[in-house]
């Protein structure tokens, strides 16, 4: 018989395998970021729910409880014991966990993934058989070493014009941030998921996010994030339309994939929606064959019954999040991990 218990602090240190490294943190049950370096998100309220058969450890369930209001719970792990595998424990867990949502006032539950790892299919299998959503491709996600930055056949190999000039985003002056909102608010230039004050709102990592400067004021970026003390993320980037199909903002990716390579930083991930379709392209093309891991992050969401007279039930989820999500075959039979709270794009042609 498999029995189920709601963790409270402090702990079992047992319990930290079962969940990725990046989210260890979160078992002290405190609210937390996500990721404790990455600056971009709200905290959340970290949940777990532990199953046992027999008075032995199971599985392991980890998810996240909005702090604000309209937020949507998620499911950040879901671990099942290499012996209790592919007999009903994983399904049981993400259905008691699922309830634990309920109870607690959610009327949805949702998980974005990466593909990649072996036990991406059963995580597929326990969510179909749970009657989730069909998963549903967000992001191609692209994830390399500083080191193989050389190999990219683009990288110092365009210059600028005259009269433009990439400049430290952080020296982004609040007469430049109202000139950027002004124009957008008379002519929508920018890509809706991809303004930046969107993406630095919550801060940015200063060495390697850009800016593009042009005769007419700034009118490109490059806003990436600390995900940890040796990950970089390409978070966001935009050029304005016309200049993009010249590849203006190729300069810019390269200047800034060169701070990254002698900075502190190891490696580094981009995410492009699908929603950009001439980046996913660019992707496919010009990175694909140069880096070690091309992937997808999908995401899926369950619609759930919420108790009579609740009143945090969640609206559906926006189209234009995006986070990248892994398995790690190591520490657990399938993790569900997301990378960013906020949407995550990368798109060379805009």
């Amino acid at each position: 018989m498999v029995a189920y218990e709601v963790l409270h602090a402090p702990v079992p240190a047992q319990f930290g395998a079962m969940t990725f490294p990046a989210y260890r943190h979160l078992l002290s049950l405190q609210a937390a970021r996500r990721h404790e370096e990455d600056s971009t998100g709200p905290p959340v309220q970290p949940l777990a729910l532990t199953a046992s058969v027999r008075g032995q450890v199971a599985g392991l369930a980890l998810a996240e409880l909005p702090l604000v209001v309209g937020g949507v719970p998620g499911l950040l792990s879901l671990y099942v014991a290499p012996q209790l595998r592919n007999v009903g424990v994983g399904s049981a867990l993400l259905g008691a966990l699922e309830d634990e949502v309920v109870r607690r006032g959610f009327g949805r539950l949702e998980t974005v993934y990466m593909t990649g790892k072996a036990s991406i299919p059963a995580f597929e299998r326990v969510l179909a058989k749970r009657g989730w959503d069909v998963p549903v491709t967000r992001t191609i996600s692209v994830r390399f070493t500083v080191e193989e930055i050389d190999r990219l056949p683009w990288i110092n190999r365009y210059r600028l014009p005259q009269g433009f000039a990439i400049f430290p985003w952080a020296e982004l002056t609040d007469a430049d941030r109202d000139a950027l909102r002004r124009s957008q608010a008379a002519g929508a230039w920018i890509a809706s998921d991809l303004q930046p004050w969107d993406h630095d709102y919550y801060g940015f990592e200063p060495e390697t996010s850009l800016g593009l400067r042009g005769p007419d004021g700034v009118v490109g970026w490059v806003i990436n994030h600390a995900i940890s003390e040796t990950t970089v993320r390409f978070t966001c980037s935009y050029i304005r339309k016309d200049l993009g199909r010249r590849g203006r903002i190729v300069p810019v990716y390269s200047e800034s994939l060169t701070r990254a390579r002698h900075s502190r930083f190891r490696d580094c991930t981009f995410v492009a929606p699908v929603s950009h379709p001439t980046m996913v392209h660019f992707v496919h093309k010009w990175m694909e064959p140069w880096v070690s891991f091309v992937g997808e992050t999908r995401g899926s969401a369950k619609r759930l019954a919420t108790p009579e007279g609740s009143v945090r039930a969640a609206p559906a989820v926006s189209a234009s999040g995006a986070g990248e999500a892994g398995t790690d075959a190591s520490s657990a039979d399938t993790v569900a991990k997301k990378e960013s709270s906020q949407p995550a794009a990368f798109d060379p042609q805009r």
